[in-house]
């Protein structure tokens, strides 16, 4: 397959992940709307908002591309209990962010919930929602060591407010646990038991999103006074292998699947087209600091210049291409990859 005809093969991807967005948003209004109703209130339209478009976007692009691994589509009980989870995560970071829960409230209503009384429609939606999630989950240690895991991340992730300087080591921590463990958290609400190969893929594709996440909103965090990795990076140069090695390490451990590799191709494809945001993020970075052995101070540059727009074709283009060079050089390595038994 040359690159253009891979380009057909993207190109009908986006598609069908756009079709079910369109068709998964309303699902996710009308179930905040059955839960508003029943506790007597409406979620601020910011948080609704966020609710309704982080699961849509997650859903077809992420756990469908799981879920395929074993040649379906999620359920309409799975997709129900994801949405409660964005219910969930959505709320748990503005009870954090805007420091609307003491960090006693935040322990109580995360690991002793039958002890919190809530308040606000957000802390009852919450509840209804982490109570409704722990109690379907079959393997509880697992799951509540994940769940702890994000809420220390998420908790730290305060200090990166604080003028305090924070070191790169703890920024990173903090940015692959956060993103890490809020993804991994998802495949404990399907029907199916995952691999270790295959956590190991929920928690990795996760911490690439959140550092992804942060390489777009480097201007925003900046103007924001938020410390993250991006915004903190003085070579370029250094992040991007870094990153690569990330993907590298990725692929890898999607060689080990123990699917078919018809099905790891498909899947290669997804985590692949995802990868290929923060790489073009950086890119532009790259292009700023050219041959010098270290970047401006950010701080300086125009909004222009670290805003990323993903309408112009170049942009496009670079995403197709990089997605195509990793799903070619993924493939070649699959072929003296054994899987890991599940």
């Amino acid at each position: 397959m040359n690159i253009f005809q891979f380009g057909g093969s993207v190109g009908a991807r986006v598609w069908e992940i756009m079709s079910e967005r369109r068709k998964e948003a309303p699902r996710a209004e009308a179930l905040l709307k059955k839960l508003e109703a029943r506790f007597g209130g409406r979620m601020p339209e910011e948080a609704r908002r966020k609710v309704i478009v982080s699961y849509s976007i997650y859903q077809p692009m992420i756990i469908d591309a799981f879920t395929a691994l074993r040649g379906r589509k999620a359920t309409l009980e799975e997709k129900e209990r994801l949405i409660q989870y964005f219910i969930c995560s959505g709320a748990f970071d503005d009870f954090v962010d805007r420091n609307e829960l003491s960090p006693e409230d935040l322990d109580t209503i995360s690991f002793v919930p039958e002890n919190f009384q809530p308040r606000r429609i957000e802390e009852k939606m919450f509840l209804h929602c982490h109570l409704a999630l722990r109690n379907f989950v079959r393997h509880r240690a697992a799951y509540d060591q994940a769940a702890r895991g994000l809420f220390r991340a998420q908790v730290d992730s305060g200090k990166q407010s604080r003028p305090e300087r924070m070191s790169a080591e703890e920024l990173l921590r903090i940015t692959l646990e956060k993103g890490g463990y809020a993804v991994l958290l998802c495949h404990f609400y399907l029907d199916h038991d995952a691999s270790e190969a295959e956590r190991s893929c929920w928690y990795r594709i996760g911490g690439i999103i959140q550092l992804t996440n942060d390489l777009f909103d480097i201007w925003k965090d900046i103007q924001a006074g938020v410390q993250t990795l991006p915004n903190k990076m003085t070579d370029a140069q250094a992040f991007h292998a870094f990153l690569s090695a990330e993907v590298r390490e990725m692929m890898e451990i999607i060689g080990t699947l123990p699917v078919p590799k018809s099905r790891k191709r498909a899947f290669l494809l997804n985590m692949m087209a995802i990868c290929s945001f923060s790489d073009m993020a950086v890119a532009r970075l790259r292009r700023i600091q050219g041959a010098a052995p270290q970047l401006p101070d950010l701080k300086t540059l125009p909004r222009k210049a670290l805003i990323v727009d993903m309408e112009k074709p170049a942009n496009i283009w670079h995403c197709m291409r990089y997605t195509f060079q990793q799903c070619r050089d993924g493939q070649r390595l699959f072929s003296s990859t054994k899987p890991i038994p599940a």
